[in-house]
């Protein structure tokens, strides 16, 4: 992509996923999360909040409160997997997954971030990688190219604060996400060197082949690199030289 070139396509680029448009949220078909599951997800006590899921009342019912159970949301929409991806309890969220059924991954809150969005915006590496590859499993990446309400995928947001080992958890997997950019017309790789995190930057540089760079106010990831320093500078130099060579 030209660096020069900053015109905003909001809808999913050639080649994304369907389901890198937003979506309406969706909410828990289980009720209000009570204050105890909800601080066992919150602290990381896998034991007691998996009881507390697998609580069954007896009879026919009990098949279907636990169904309802694994859908419980709290105030802000966010379900069980969204607090244990936002804590970064990497073991809770296997046992989530296993427990309940694929829709928990891509999953909305009030403010439409999945679980990944949560695990992401907090820099958990570990909880990070382990949702990108629940997510790819049966070769569907769609929930990696969700958008929340400001247009920001999972990238976007670990990129702005530069946590290395999300951003290149997501970009392995799915090279085509630093095509993308939010409703602010915002790229990973601009917010990624605003972050000021070299090896976040490397990770979109050297894996990702059609890398947006566009901006804020018509600038781009050079313009951005400039105020960050030399560093910054060598990296995106270095990048443009492998996208566009000089002719010999």
């Amino acid at each position: 992509m030209d660096l020069g070139h900053h015109s905003i396509q909001l809808s999913a680029g050639p080649g994304s996923p369907a389901g890198a448009m937003p979506v309406t949220p969706q909410p828990g078909d289980g009720g209000t999360m009570s204050p105890e599951l909800y601080l066992a997800l919150c602290r990381g006590r896998k034991k007691e909040a998996m009881a507390l899921l697998r609580q069954q009342h007896g009879g026919a019912a009990a098949a279907a409160n636990q169904v309802a159970g694994i859908h419980q949301v709290n105030a802000e929409g966010n379900s069980v997997l969204h607090l244990a991806a936002e804590h970064g309890h990497d073991k809770l969220i296997h046992d989530l997954a296993s427990f309940g059924d694929r829709s928990l991954l891509s999953s909305r809150n009030s403010t439409l971030d999945t679980p990944l969005h949560c695990a992401a915006r907090a820099g958990h590496g570990k909880a990070v990688s382990l949702l990108v590859r629940l997510s790819c499993e049966g070769g569907d990446d769609s929930t990696l190219w969700c958008k929340n309400e400001a247009g920001n995928t999972a990238l976007h947001l670990a990129a702005r604060l530069g946590h290395g080992a999300a951003v290149k958890a997501m970009v392995s997997a799915a090279p085509g996400l630093a095509s993308e950019v939010n409703n602010a017309g915002v790229s990973a790789l601009y917010l990624v060197v605003m972050s000021r995190s070299a090896p976040a930057v490397r990770s979109i540089t050297t894996r990702c082949g059609n890398t947006s760079a566009a901006g804020l106010s018509s600038q781009n990831a050079l313009h951005a690199a400039v105020f960050q320093g030399s560093e910054m500078v060598r990296l995106l130099l270095e990048w443009m030289l492998c996208m566009w060579p000089i002719p010999g």
